[in-house]
């Protein structure tokens, strides 16, 4: 009986591992669902609302795929946005600058940025919205305020 259990036991443990785990990471560069659309994996880091890897549509566009990892947040650098490939090349982008310019998004961003396989795209957060979002800076401030008003209240 318990060289019964421990056959049933191997055959469980083996197909645990023989389960297909298409949803997991790949190393490939591209990858082919069950519809037959070709995906990619991009990267989005920084100071975005969901950052990490996105299962993304091959030629996605850079706004797209910003989109998809939730958009950028109040106090992201757009003026030194930087995409890093996997063969190691590094592009900076000023996207401050493709918002406000005359030409529209749409034809621009498509030409300019073109997102490869395993791209990482990484928005700084600025130094100025560091210093008052992430510290105690701002409360400092207003201590010290309340504390010379309460000093000069205090010698009247």
């Amino acid at each position: 009986m318990k060289i019964k259990n421990f056959i049933i036991f191997l055959v469980v443990l083996s197909l645990g591992f023989s389960i297909n785990h298409s949803q997991l990471l790949s190393n490939e560069k591209y990858i082919t669902g069950e519809d037959g659309v070709i995906r990619m994996y991009v990267n989005v880091m920084g100071h975005v609302k969901n950052p990490g890897t996105h299962l993304v549509y091959d030629n996605i566009d850079f706004m797209t795929a910003l989109s998809m990892a939730g958009g950028y947040l109040d106090g992201a650098n757009l003026k030194k946005i930087k995409v890093y490939s996997e063969d190691g090349s590094k592009r900076q982008i000023n996207l401050e600058n493709i918002l406000n310019s005359k030409n529209k998004i749409n034809s621009s961003i498509s030409s300019i940025i073109k997102l490869k396989p395993h791209d990482t795209i990484y928005i700084e957060q600025t130094t100025s919205s560091r210093l008052f979002v992430s510290s105690n800076l701002p409360a400092l401030i207003l201590s010290i305020i309340n504390l010379a008003i309460t000093l000069e209240n205090i010698q009247d």
